[in-house]
């Protein structure tokens, strides 16, 4: 079996998965590095992460049901172990948001070169405190779907499998936590914040 190519397995191939489980290891170690770098914002935390979801894998290797790719599996896996450390651990922490896109949801803010240095790290550092400290009231899942859509550009139907819920309340914890986050920052006057 090519690295790239995974048959579709079903629950009876819980042994074939366990046979060929190296190879998933090597094709989704980066990829699933960065999303959960991307949920926690702590890279040592993600790499721990990473290997209790590998581990989480092994233990239930039994219990996958081959209703999809066994990276789809394996990424559920890592992206609910995300949402309990977040939980237990009440790590907050997301990139600051730039204008709106086309569909109403904010974007991510593309780096500025005409202004690099000192000063705008500086103000990017304090739009990240101030969003922050914000995004501490937010729940885990909210939090989560918003990174998976915002930071990772991930279709909706795919959040929804990885937080295990529907597609529908995957758009609404993300247009909320957006709405959300564009009143507090509004309230707050940050918008007009030259540096900011």
């Amino acid at each position: 079996m090519e690295e790239r190519e995974w048959p579709l397995l079903h629950a009876e191939d819980a042994a074939e998965l366990r046979r060929h489980f190296p190879a998933l290891v090597a094709r989704t170690r980066d990829s699933l590095y960065a999303t959960l770098v991307r949920i926690v914002r702590n890279e040592s935390d993600a790499e721990d992460l990473l290997q209790d979801s590998y581990l989480r894998a092994l233990e239930r290797i039994g219990s996958y049901r081959g209703e999809g790719e066994p990276e789809a599996w394996l990424r559920r896996i890592a992206v609910r172990l995300a949402l309990n450390h977040l939980r237990a651990r009440k790590l907050r922490r997301w990139l600051p948001l730039g204008p709106k896109s086309d569909d109403g949801e904010p974007e991510l803010e593309a780096a500025d070169v005409s202004r690099p240095g000192p000063d705008r790290n500086a103000a990017t550092a304090q739009r990240r405190r101030r969003l922050e400290s914000l995004l501490l009231g937010f729940p885990a899942k909210a939090q989560a779907a918003f990174a998976l859509r915002q930071l990772e550009d991930r279709p909706y139907d795919e959040i929804a499998a990885l937080l295990g819920c529907s597609e529908a309340t995957a758009r609404s914890l993300v247009s909320r936590t957006s709405s959300r986050l564009e009143r507090e920052i509004l309230q707050r006057g940050w918008q007009d914040d030259p540096e900011t």
